[in-house]
């Protein structure tokens, strides 16, 4: 029995969300187990700290719930701006300090924290919230100044941690926020010859962001130092085929990929499951993001529209970098996969963003399919 209606679009979103998180563990532990072993002396190292973070998410989305999405959508502003602030201790750290492992992290004792893990979701949120309250007003330049403004903060910030890729996905986010929200056609063309000139800028400004590129165009001018990432990449996803070497039966992972668990994990993915592995984590995320378009394209309110829509964007231009990177069409950004990659931030925030997408779409298509009933 198929299920059919708004409801589908739901229950697409928690099936596809639930597999992607099984398979980012499964794959996390296949690629960490040499890790686990050099770093604690334990192959499922790297599982047992992935069930701590799923356990800490869970109680977070619950605390989320509780205190309900109309609560945080009335005090966005004042968490965007609290998650600002945290963007900025470790860059204020490094300067005092002058120790680069300051640099992008928070660190309490033996934990860490990323902040601009947190602003990518904060920042969707304020964005929402702000796009709402400003209904048909995004033409007046004067309202478009105020998040172009904070954007551009943060595009600093993140400059001084030497992250090009959160830029990129923010930006395309807010661009497309933008769009949905009826910004006219001459302000788009603006943003965009500015948005070229702006990476172009960035990219000029940082002389090893140059070397990456031109390792990039040619690795093999250097394959045992800037090309090195790049040509073990392309030999570790291409080497599974079609249908892979078979689950822990990867080679790229012992030692010939570096990051392999984090900024490369997707090569994981093709070596050991091949081409019908990687086309479904693409269908997976494919799935998420277009269903969260539908939920944006159903929502009775804008605030919803445009979280929803939020929400799929940043996801699905985070699997697009990280994959386009694996595969060499684009240079190397340090882009992690949601659910697979790595890194506590990332994942409790990246499951908090998709419990937020989960709740939308149960207000918005199962209460909608029950009022379509009731009206019936």
């Amino acid at each position: 029995m198929f299920i059919r209606g708004k409801s589908a679009i739901y229950y697409r979103i928690c099936i596809s969300s639930a597999f992607l998180i099984v398979c980012g563990t499964v794959f996390l532990l296949s690629s960490s187990v040499s890790y686990g072993i050099s770093e604690g002396g334990n192959p499922l190292l790297y599982l047992y700290e992935r069930i701590i973070w799923i356990i800490l998410s869970v109680f977070l989305l619950y605390v989320l719930k509780k205190i309900g999405i109309e609560k945080i959508e009335k005090i966005s502003f004042l968490i965007f701006i609290f998650s600002l602030a945290l963007l900025t201790i470790p860059v204020m750290l490094n300067l005092i300090y002058h120790k680069p492992e300051y640099l992008r992290w928070i660190k309490i004792g033996p934990l860490s924290f990323q902040p601009s893990e947190l602003v990518k979701l904060t920042f969707i949120i304020f964005l929402a919230n702000y796009l709402n309250m400003r209904d048909k007003m995004i033409n007046n330049w004067k309202v478009l100044l105020f998040p172009v403004l904070f954007f551009l903060f943060i595009i600093i910030i993140l400059q001084f941690q030497k992250d090009m890729g959160t830029v990129v996905i923010m930006g395309a986010t807010f661009f497309f926020l933008l769009f949905l929200a009826g910004l006219k056609m001459k302000y788009i063309t603006i943003f965009s010859i500015l948005g070229v000139i702006l990476i172009a800028g960035l990219i000029l400004l940082f002389p090893y962001r140059i070397e990456r590129i031109k390792n990039f165009l040619n690795p093999t001018s250097d394959p045992k130092g800037g090309g090195y990432q790049i040509i073990q990449s392309r030999i570790t996803l291409g080497s599974g085929g079609v249908f892979g070497k078979g689950l822990g039966r990867g080679e790229g992972k012992l030692s010939f990929l570096p990051v392999v668990n984090k900024d490369y994990i997707y090569a994981v993915v093709g070596e050991e499951k091949g081409f019908i592995g990687t086309s479904f984590i693409l269908i997976l995320f494919a799935i998420l993001v277009f269903s969260s378009f539908e939920v944006s394209t159903l929502a009775k309110n804008n605030f919803d529209k445009y979280l929803s829509a939020g929400i799929g964007t940043l996801f699905g231009f985070q699997f697009l970098l990280h994959a386009l990177v694996v595969i060499s069409i684009i240079p190397s950004k340090g882009t992690t996969l949601p659910f697979f990659s790595k890194g506590g931030s990332s994942f409790v925030i990246n499951f908090l963003t998709l419990g937020i997408l989960i709740i939308i779409a149960k207000r918005v298509c199962i209460k909608g399919d029950l009022d379509d009933f009731l009206d019936f």
